[in-house]
């Protein structure tokens, strides 16, 4: 008789009196801010809709050894780490975080512990301590830097959805009950080194973009001219890290790209494409292929051109292939498709399985040109990072094409080399203010824009991006009603910032300590980038800081709260650094960060000044949101 594998609901996974060991040959914690988000917004989408709340929600399978002392199973965790970690992060966020709002909570108790990781049980220790309305840590003591950190991410982003307190609610009740983890025991005798090894090694499955390239081209199945276009063009922009025109033969380039200018398309539909590149294929490759064959090749039918081409590893994209496809279904849509790869199939769903197959076949055809379309305006005007000469940053390049078949590499906006970098800067702040895949609705938002340009002008195009991050901090940040969404400002409001034309904002709002989103600091350094016209780059800094501290290591001086929780007292850094010096004053921040260099244009203001008490940081709080309110982008 087959054993039946046990299924847990959070609350019973952390009720139960069983505890759990994270064993010396896993490797550390390793989930970030994008994965905390990514689960919240999972949880979210769930409970917060009629049907969905009724069903189960599976995030995934704990395997689990089990070692028996003295009576007791501890169980030894192979796989599964990273969401018992979450989980009990998150739940020490919301009891702590809610404490008031939650009328019924479950009875969790920290479950979790790590073999010969001393610093990872200590911290998650002192998150579960609720003795005090903050986590509170001690100062110069040395915690598990990742966790402390995806706590107050947690926090952060509990904070973005849950708005109210009948979501809170929802979200707790969901996550507790219906929010499933399966847990497999593997037998006594399993070689656990070795078990780990293989399941380390195990076989990718097949992607969810590769099935949904399967279901279009069973709509062109009968026509072997567009279904070899299509595969041609899907397999050319499924390489994110490689401009599209390198996923055509050299003859192919100039008929679709134009001869002597690879940047400009040439071709207007699938249909005008195929009669460039099927009879090109047909008459010059050697090899006959089968349409089985051509529907399961893997590569970018190129011929052997001699051509030193770089390597893809020289540009590293901004998102996968997946959402890519998504924000292309978005733009020629223009419905408000979730920007989530784990729902791709299904995002496409209502279009192929239209009754009409007229329709279904049209639809096919146009996203097939749309995709190529979009991976050629996402390689010439979206950032992408470059590794070059043994460096890495931001570029914003095309190909340029010269006599002699020659290429290289050039930037975009190569006749205005300022506005170039002023581009890439607005775009490399969006970027990394939203690291979560599903979140980068800038990227939806200058792929709609550039999509139905004519003509793509730098000063224009310049002037939209700019436009949309007032929308974010007016619309969203700090409007005094519900935020608009951020379709609505793409698709209806053209990127124009609805409150701010009507006076529907609150700078306050940003006088709220560590919950103030990172786009408003980064938006903020690039106004001051712009003003300075200093050396500065866009990293992912996810931690803000306090600079006067919350609970410095002298309790003597300390300050309340609606002090250190002002704007001007805070700044966006590495949580690294967050973690070594959250608790120290400012002079010897200061000291520190002279040293190893600051990371940020709000910082190094903050530093300049001599002294940093309340006076000091009620003048930055004004300053900072006047250069919020008063910067124009003429």
């Amino acid at each position: 008789m087959r054993k039946e594998i046990p299924s847990f609901s959070i609350k019973d996974l952390f009720e139960r009196k069983e505890s759990y060991v994270i064993p010396i040959y896993q490797r550390n914690y390793t989930w970030g801010l994008g994965e905390i988000t990514q689960l919240i917004q999972d949880v979210c989408d769930y409970a917060f809709d009629d049907e969905k709340t009724k069903t189960n929600y599976y995030i995934g399978t704990l395997v689990v050894y089990e070692r028996h002392l003295d009576g007791e199973i501890t169980y030894e965790t192979i796989d599964g780490q990273q969401r018992l970690t979450t989980l009990n992060i998150l739940l020490n966020a919301l009891h702590r975080k809610y404490k008031i709002e939650l009328s019924s909570k479950i009875n969790y108790k920290l479950n979790l512990t790590f073999d010969s990781r001393k610093k990872s049980t200590e911290t998650l220790a002192v998150i579960n301590n609720h003795q005090n309305t903050e986590a509170t840590f001690i100062p110069n003591k040395d915690y598990n830097v990742n966790i402390k950190q995806r706590y107050f991410d947690a926090e952060k982003v509990l904070t973005r959805f849950l708005d109210t307190s009948d979501k809170i609610e929802k979200f707790y009740n969901y996550l507790t009950n219906k929010v499933h983890l399966v847990r497999v025991s593997v037998p006594e005798e399993t070689d656990l080194n070795h078990y780990f090894e293989i399941m380390n090694n195990r076989g990718e499955q097949l992607e969810k973009h590769e099935i949904l390239k399967a279901n279009m081209l069973e709509v062109l199945k009968d026509n072997e001219k567009l279904s070899y276009t299509f595969n041609t063009v899907w397999e050319a922009c499924a390489d994110m890290e490689r401009y599209v025109q390198y996923g055509f033969t050299t003859k192919q380039r100039d008929a679709v790209f134009t001869a002597g200018n690879w940047n400009k398309l040439s071709v207007t539909s699938l249909d005008t494409l195929a009669d460039c590149i099927f009879n090109d294929t047909k008459d010059t490759t050697e090899t006959d292929f089968t349409m089985q064959e051509i529907i399961a090749f893997k590569g970018s039918f190129e011929n052997n051109t001699g051509e030193n081409e770089d390597a893809p590893e020289r540009f590293n994209s901004v998102i996968n292939f997946s959402n890519f496809l998504l924000h292309v279904l978005r733009v020629q849509t223009k419905t408000n498709i979730a920007l989530d790869d784990k729902r791709l199939i299904y995002a496409f769903d209502g279009f192929l399985k239209n009754t009409d197959k007229e329709k279904q076949l049209q639809f096919v055809k146009d996203f097939g040109f749309s995709l190529l379309k979009a991976k050629h305006l996402f390689d010439q005007y979206i950032i992408k990072r470059e590794f070059i000469r043994e460096k890495d940053q931001w570029s914003l390049k095309k190909l340029k094409w010269y006599n002699g078949n020659k290429v290289s590499y050039v930037n975009v906006f190569e006749n205005d080399e300022a506005l170039n970098r002023d581009i890439l800067m607005l775009l490399a702040m969006f970027h990394v203010s939203t690291p979560t895949l599903v979140y980068k609705h800038w990227l939806n938002a200058a792929l709609y824009y550039l999509f139905y340009q004519e003509e793509i002008n730098a000063i224009e195009y310049q002037s939209y991006l700019q436009n949309l991050a007032e929308c974010y901090l007016y619309d969203r940040y700090i409007a005094v009603e519900e935020p608009i969404d951020y379709f609505d400002i793409i698709y209806k409001n053209n990127a124009i910032a609805t409150n701010k034309v009507i006076l529907k904002y609150n700078f306050d709002k940003l006088d709220n300590g560590t919950a103030v989103e990172n786009f408003v600091f980064n938006y903020l350094d690039y106004i001051l980038w712009k003003e300075k016209n200093v050396n500065f780059e866009f990293t992912f800094r996810s931690s803000v800081e306090h600079y006067y501290p919350q609970n410095p290591i002298s309790k003597e001086h300390k300050i309340e709260s609606d002090i250190y929780d002002l704007f001007g007292n805070l700044c966006l850094i590495s949580s690294s650094k967050n973690s070594r010096l959250s608790n120290h004053m400012p002079s010897a921040k200061k000291d520190y960060y002279y040293k190893v260099g600051a990371d940020s244009l709000k910082q190094q203001l903050m530093m300049e000044e001599g002294n940093w008490e309340e006076k000091e940081i009620r003048i930055h709080t004004e300053m900072m949101k006047d250069k919020l309110k008063n910067f124009s982008n003429a």
